[in-house]
Order: C-alpha cells, then sequence, then structure tokens
C-alpha cells in the first residue's frame, strides 16, 4: 500500500493526526533512502506500527494478489521481462488506488492534515532530518495525489522508483508496452476497490 493510502486506513483505527503521519512514515523513510533513528511521539509510533500491520495484510488480500497475477500474466504476454511486471502490478496497483481514494475529500483533508503535524523534537534521522525535510516541502506543494489517476504520470514514477533495482526496473525498449497496460490495470483497480478495502478491513479487525 502506496504512503496515501496508509493515511486512509490509519484513520479507520485513530483519525489523529499523529496517528496518520506515523503510519505514512515508513514509506517516507524509503523515499528518502534516510534511517529514521528514533520516534518520541507515542501516537507517531502507533502509526508506524500500524504501517506494519497493514502492509501485512493488504499484501495478503484476495484482490491485491489477482490484481498483481493479471498484471503479471498480461505484460509478460506483451513481452515485458518477468522481474519488470511483477514489480508494475505490484506498485502501480497501489498508486492507482491512491488516486482513487483521493476523490474522497475528506480523506483529502485528513492527509493534508497529517502532514502539518509538527515534528521538531518527536522524529530523529540519521541526517538530522534535510532529506525529509525536503520530501516534505514537495509533498506540500504538491498536495492530494490525484496525479495518480494519470497512466503517463504513473508510468513516470514507476520508471523512476525503479531504476535502481536492475532486475526490475522498466527498461526502455518495454516502457511503451508498460505505458499501454496501465489504463487497464487502473479500470480494474478502481472496480475492484472497494472489495479490496473490505477485504482490508475484515483482515486487521476493523470490519462491521
Amino acid at each position: 500500500m502506496n504512503f496515501f493510502g496508509h493515511a486512509v486506513v490509519a484513520g479507520w483505527a485513530d483519525s489523529r493526526a499523529e496517528h496518520l503521519l506515523g503510519s505514512m512514515l515508513p514509506d517516507f523513510e524509503a523515499m528518502v533512502r534516510i534511517p529514521l533513528t528514533a520516534v518520541r511521539d507515542p501516537d507517531i509510533r502507533r502509526g508506524i506500527d500500524f504501517h506494519h500491520r497493514t502492509d501485512d495484510a493488504f499484501h495478503r488480500t484476495p484482490t491485491f494478489l489477482a490484481l498483481c497475477a493479471r498484471a503479471l500474466t498480461d505484460l509478460t504476454d506483451a513481452g515485458v521481462r518477468r522481474g519488470t511486471a511483477r514489480a508494475v502490478g505490484h506498485i502501480a496497483s497501489e498508486m492507482f488506488l491512491d488516486g482513487w481514494l483521493a476523490r474522497e475529500q475528506h480523506r483529502v483533508d485528513d492527509y493534508l492534515a497529517a502532514l502539518e503535524v509538527e515534528v521538531d523534537g518527536h522524529l530523529q534521522w540519521e541526517d538530522d532530518g534535510r532529506a525529509f525535510s525536503k520530501l516534505h516541502g514537495r509533498l506540500t506543494m504538491w498536495g492530494p495525489p490525484h496525479d495518480y489517476t494519470k497512466p503517463p504520470f504513473v508510468l513516470a514514477r514507476l520508471t523512476d522508483a525503479l531504476r535502481y533495482r536492475p532486475a526490475l526496473a522498466v527498461l526502455e525498449a518495454q516502457s511503451a508496452r508498460v505505458g499501454e497496460f496501465l489504463p487497464s490495470l487502473q479500470q480494474m483497480v478502481e472496480r475492484d476497490a472497494p472489495e479490496l478495502l473490505n477485504e482490508l478491513q475484515d483482515a486487521l479487525g476493523l470490519g462491521d
């Protein structure tokens, strides 16, 4: 699950901004590639713990597994190498889910409130927070992740995210094939999103 989706799901359990911020921090840590060495706020720490619970449950939901399997089949049939196809199915599904979730304004409001949490004194980074501060500024300027509803943007983000993973990277010769597939994956994600969220709620013990 991507960072915006994590904030939405964390809100099912506790909608306080500190908890939502914590639920996104492991993704932010991966994005800046700088270790978070200390967390001094208990609500932020609980959000981090909830992130890991959510990822474990999300990646085992039948709907997410089916989306990844379909992407793997369709992309490899189109001539995309298997490692890339697997990575695209996983990451692009999560990005498209973020775009779908961001259509609800109350989810956007909660996400933006989480970004406004004052973290000085609560978080300690290996680089004293310089990389996170830059990322935070970019996310604040970007606003809601509505760009994740645009397949060309998702292709660009995939290419950037996977470029340092030789076995998974989107090869230039296969980029067009991946781009041609993404609109159909987006349609599948948006069609199946309600069922996927129901499965995740049940797996987290938060269903009705």
